[in-house]
This record gives C-alpha cells, sequence and structure tokens, in this order.
C-alpha cells in the first residue's frame, strides 16, 4: 500500500514541470518581444534607406537630364565652329574617319561586369505590395430645377450578381474570449439606462419615412450626411432632405433631377457626405449597366445653401465610367461597377466601387479626387487603384474620417479568417501599399444566417453579398478600425462557439508597423449583428450603426459608441424579409463634431404595399450626455 508521500510526488513533480514549462515561455515571450522590437528598429532603418534612395534616384535623373542639355548643346557649339571654321571641319572630319578605322581593327575591350549585382531576399513573412495608381479625367455638368421627367421604374431590385467572396479557415491564430455580449436598449430608456455615467443620448430622432420617401419596398440603402440646419439622406431609388435640422423631410427624385439616359439609367445604390473644408454635400450614384453592357458613377456637388434654394434641385455633376478605369463592360443586372461607398480626406474625396470586368480584374477600384476641384466645379483629374489587388476587399468599404491618408480591407480569398489585408494610400502619394496583419484567433466563417421571428431569415442576402466584407472602417488617430459580419460558430478550430452571427472588431496602429492593437466580437446570446459601419468624433470616439435581429425579433437598426457595450435602438420592426439590405450610416455630425448622425430603418407592415410591408428610414443625432446637455456654467 503506497504511503501519502508516495501519492503526492508524482503531484509534485507535474507541478514543478508545469513552473518549468511556464518560466520557460515567459522567458520566449520576453525573448521574442526583444526581437521584434529590434525588428521595428530595423524597418525603420530600411525605412529612411528606402527614402534616401528615392532621393538619390530623383538627384541621378535630374543630373541625367542635365548632362543630356549639356550634350546637346556642346554638340551645337561644334556645328556652329564648323560653320565657322570650315578647315577646322575637314581637320576633324579626318581624324573621325581615322578612329573609326581603328575602331574596326582593333575594337575596345568589352566593359567589366558590374562590381555588385542586385539579388533579392526571401520574401519572410506576411505578404506586403505597392502599385501605382492610374490617372483620368471628367468633365464637369450641371444641373438646376428638376427639369427632368420621372423615369418610372419597379419597386424592386434584383441581388448583386457577383457573390461576395468566401474566406477559407487560416492555420490557427488563438481561441477567442468573448468577452461581455453586447445590450441592446431602446432609445426612449433615456439617459442611465445603460449604467454609464455619461452615456449616449439622442438630440433629434426624426423617423421620415412615411411622408417624406416613396416607402420603398426593396432594400432600404440608407445613406445620409448633415451640416447645421440641412440633412440629405439617401435610400434606394429615392433621396430626402431637411432643411430645419432634421424635424421634417420632403423626397427628391433623382431622376428629375439629373439626366437619366446614360447606360441603363439610375439604379439605385447611393452613398452621400458633407465635406465641411469646402462647404459642399457630395451625392454618389451608380447607374445600372446598358445593352452594350457598360455603366457609370455620378459624383454630384452642391452647398447647402444651394439646397436650401433650389430645394435640393441645383448641382454640378462628373460621371465617371467604366471605360475611364479600364474595366471592360459586363452584362448582367450588375453590370462592371457595384456598390460604392464614400469618404473624406483632409484635401481629397475617395470613392470606392466593386470592379467586376475582366479589364483589370475582380476586386474592390478605389478613386481619389480633390476636394478643390469638387469646389470649383470644374474637370476633375482623379487617380484610381487597380481592383485585381483589392481582390480580398471586393465588398467592402473605405475609412471614414480618414485625414491624409484613406484605407481599406479585406479578409476574402486568397487571405483567411486568421488573417486580414490592409490597404493605405497616403494623399501625398501616388503609390498605394497593402500588407497582411494576423488576428488573435480565427473568427467563424460558415453560413450567415438569423431566422426572425416570422420564420424569414434576414441575413440570406448577407450570405451571399457582401457576405464577409469589411463594412465598417474609420480611422481614430494613429488607429484604423476595421469591422465586418461573422456567421455564428467557431474559427474551425474549436473554442467558443458564437450563438448567432456577430460583428469582428480590429483595431490596427498604421503608425507602428500596422500592428494589432485589439479583436473583439459584437455578439449576443439571442440575437444576430451585422452590415456595421463605423465613424469617428473630435472626441477621438468610434459610432456605430449596424443591423440586429433574430428569434424572438425582426430586423431592426440600432447606433450606439464602442466601447459601451450598448447600441440603442429608436424604432423596432414589426417584419423580417430574406433582403434586409445592403449598409446602413453613421457619420461625424457637422458642425456639433462631438456628436454622431445615424441613418437607419426599420420594416413595418403597410397593407397598401402590393409587398404587405415598406421601409421606414430614421434620422437620429446623438452623442454623450455630456456634449447633449452640457452642464451650465454660473459666472
Amino acid at each position: 500500500m503506497q504511503t501519502e508521500n508516495e501519492c503526492r510526488q508524482p503531484s509534485d513533480d507535474l507541478a514543478r514541470l508545469l513552473r518549468v514549462m511556464v518560466e520557460l515561455q515567459a522567458s520566449h515571450n520576453a525573448i521574442l518581444g526583444r526581437i521584434s522590437g529590434q525588428l521595428d528598429t530595423a524597418l525603420c532603418i530600411l525605412e529612411h534607406i528606402s527614402k534616401n534612395s528615392c532621393e538619390t534616384l530623383n538627384e541621378v535623373h535630374k543630373q541625367t537630364g542635365l548632362q543630356a542639355a549639356e550634350k546637346a548643346i556642346a554638340e551645337t557649339l561644334l556645328a556652329l565652329y564648323k560653320s565657322a571654321h570650315p578647315e577646322a571641319a575637314l581637320a576633324f572630319e579626318r581624324l573621325e574617319q581615322v578612329r573609326r578605322h581603328m575602331l574596326e581593327c582593333c575594337p575596345p575591350e568589352p566593359p567589366p561586369a558590374p562590381v555588385c549585382v542586385y539579388e533579392p531576399c526571401p520574401r519572410l513573412g506576411p505578404e506586403s505590395g505597392s502599385r501605382d495608381a492610374l490617372v483620368g479625367v471628367a468633365l464637369p455638368n450641371r444641373v438646376i430645377g428638376a427639369p427632368f421627367p420621372a423615369t418610372p421604374h419597379a419597386d424592386l431590385e434584383e441581388p448583386n450578381e457577383a457573390p461576395g467572396r468566401d474566406v477559407p479557415t487560416g492555420p490557427f491564430r488563438g481561441f477567442v474570449t468573448p468577452g461581455a455580449g453586447q445590450r441592446v436598449m431602446d432609445f426612449k430608456s433615456g439617459p442611465g439606462g445603460a449604467g454609464d455615467p455619461d452615456p449616449v443620448v439622442f438630440g433629434k430622432y426624426t423617423p421620415y419615412g412615411k411622408n417624406a420617401t416613396p416607402m420603398s419596398t426593396v432594400a432600404a440603402d440608407i445613406s445620409g450626411a448633415e451640416v447645421g440646419n440641412v440633412v440629405l439622406a439617401s435610400g434606394n431609388w429615392y433621396a430626402s432632405y431637411s432643411t430645419d435640422g432634421g424635424s421634417n423631410f420632403t423626397s427628391v427624385d433623382p431622376t428629375t433631377i439629373f439626366p437619366n439616359a446614360a447606360d441603363g439609367g439610375f439604379c439605385c445604390d447611393q452613398v452621400i457626405q458633407y465635406a465641411p473644408s469646402i462647404d459642399r454635400f457630395i451625392w454618389l450614384m451608380q447607374f445600372s449597366p446598358g445593352a452594350d453592357g457598360n455603366s457609370r458613377l455620378r459624383i454630384a456637388a452642391a452647398s447647402p445653401q444651394d439646397v436650401i434654394n433650389s430645394k435640393c434641385t441645383n448641382w454640378t455633376y462628373w460621371d465617371l465610367t467604366n471605360g475611364a478605369f479600364g474595366i471592360s463592360a459586363v452584362k448582367d443586372q450588375t453590370g462592371p461597377l457595384d456598390y460604392p461607398d464614400m469618404s473624406l480626406g483632409d484635401a481629397h474625396l475617395y470613392l470606392s466601387v466593386d470592379g467586376r470586368g475582366s479589364g483589370s480584374g475582380t476586386g474592390l477600384l478605389v478613386v481619389r479626387v480633390p476636394l478643390n476641384e469638387i469646389q470649383a466645379g470644374g474637370t476633375i483629374n482623379f487617380r484610381f487603384t487597380t481592383p485585381s489587388d483589392s481582390a480580398s476587399a471586393y465588398g467592402g468599404h473605405l475609412s471614414q474620417n480618414t485625414g491624409d491618408e484613406v484605407f481599406w480591407a479585406g479578409c476574402g480569398k486568397p487571405k483567411d479568417n486568421g488573417t486580414l489585408q490592409v490597404f493605405s494610400w497616403a494623399a501625398d502619394s501616388n503609390t498605394y501599399f497593402w500588407r497582411d496583419v494576423a488576428l488573435n484567433y480565427n473568427w467563424p466563417n460558415g453560413t450567415i444566417s438569423s431566422v426572425a421571428a416570422d420564420g424569414n431569415d434576414w441575413l440570406n442576402k448577407l450570405d451571399n453579398f457582401p457576405k464577409f466584407g469589411v463594412t465598417g472602417a474609420t480611422r481614430r488617430g494613429n488607429e484604423v478600425w476595421f469591422a465586418w459580419t461573422g456567421s455564428s460558430g467557431d474559427g474551425g478550430h474549436g473554442g467558443f462557439s458564437f450563438p448567432n452571427p456577430q460583428v469582428q472588431v480590429v483595431k490596427v496602429d498604421v503608425k507602428n508597423n500596422y500592428k494589432l492593437l485589439e479583436h473583439f466580437p459584437i455578439w449576443n446570446n439571442d440575437y444576430a449583428f451585422a452590415y456595421p459601419s463605423l465613424a469617428t468624433n473630435d472626441r477621438a470616439e468610434v459610432g456605430i450603426t449596424l443591423g440586429w435581429g433574430g428569434k424572438t425579433f425582426y430586423a431592426n437598426s440600432a447606433v450606439g459608441i464602442l466601447g459601451d457595450f450598448v447600441v440603442w435602438y429608436p424604432e423596432l420592426s414589426d417584419k423580417a424579409t430574406t433582403r434586409w439590405g445592403d449598409y446602413v450610416t453613421v457619420r461625424q455630425a457637422s458642425p456639433q463634431t462631438a456628436m454622431f448622425a445615424g441613418f437607419g430603418y426599420a420594416i413595418l407592415k403597410d397593407s397598401s404595399k402590393t409587398a404587405g410591408y415598406r421601409f421606414d428610414p430614421f434620422y437620429i443625432l446623438f452623442g454623450r450626455n455630456s456634449v447633449v446637455n452640457p452642464i451650465p456654467i454660473i459666472k
């Protein structure tokens, strides 16, 4: 029979072994930390070398030009001297004949091989690359007074023809730690409902669908922006504007404001921004392909005062065709350009759209336009990327509040669910770059599905498109935040299993070698989250608008500020459909830049509609209680 000491000995040995393993792991982590720091230093040095090399090449190019000019001047002087001194010219020709005979007899030795032959190092670590942007030009057009006849349309829209990209399961990165689930609360519960000392409150809320829009029964695809008393919003087929701070909205038909004969005519995705630096609303519209398979994007600009004075009909606009981007025609419902987005930098407007033609491959096309040229209302000179470079970002959107550099990201093929491919394009550069960022864990990449209370799978369309597209992106100082929808389940390697689709959020330090700062989910046991849109206010807070629903709920919209673990809904749907929509929107408000402007919608039963329901869009202004209701200063 074993004694107590004999029984305890194997346990003690195991404990000592575990302690040794923990100490070894800690030592390895410390070594890896030092190596990482040394690599950061090496990369910084290489960046300086790269800059110096570029400046050296520029100087060599300049000197080569000067030497060529000097050669031309010398040849001119020689010709002048020959004409002035024929006897010297004759002697020069005789010497040239002698030199040629000598070269025929005794040719010179070939030049020695270069002393240095560049041999590229093997590529290790994350994949990266770059390419120079291409250039294009668009001429201006002007309209006022809505002089065009309305173009009738069926109240439907076909799903995007090309599905979003699949995301393979990558090598094991780690298991997710889900953290606290995100709560959903009624914004009418008032300040303190979230248990926060400075909670989110609401400065304005207007559901404007019933009186101000055609009550569309196609996907709402809501966008908008505001400045002071002027709010401009869009959905599929229609737009709405307010001149009293969002209290009342009036609908407008884009086909009466702009000529609609180009390609297959306007339909239907629209995006709206307000650019404070040039005091312009910018309205982006997508056109259907014509019989030849060609289509275009239309950019329109107007000041808030023009919107007021002309009742939203005075615009300068530019058309950007797929041919201008080198993208071939596509003869299907969607055409060569689909799913546009737009963001603003310090000096540029950025557009993105899924390029689908064979000319330059399928992927995300990004366009850069100088804001001062839009303000001037003349010809715009734009630059654009090659779509196939951003194949992983198909169905993605651009970073908002993006400053002096724009970013976008993708996790679709050829990437995987443990890797994010991040793209960047600095405002002072004509070259864009991409590199891989390893994530903390493998996120769920299965079928995206959420069945609502009426039995409709409101994420059925999302599972086709934009699927795992990175639809949320915003810049906060040196950080860029990206967000996209993941499925239920785990990431393919076990660990925690999400009960519903959820939103994945990643924070990357773009000034520190694209270091991953944080990777976390927005999730809940009882309902799904999807379609994230992000923006940043001047308090360095990140606002979000997203969709949520499933199980005992229908499909709804909500807004909030990340980090609160709560999002707020202003209106509940009483109906779900199998196509909820393709995007909702959040913007930094203007001029109240410490707040956010949110644009979402509910789906409501409506017996007056053939479909039996309608989309009801809303505008909501929100921010911290200390901003919306500041404590008065007692003098």
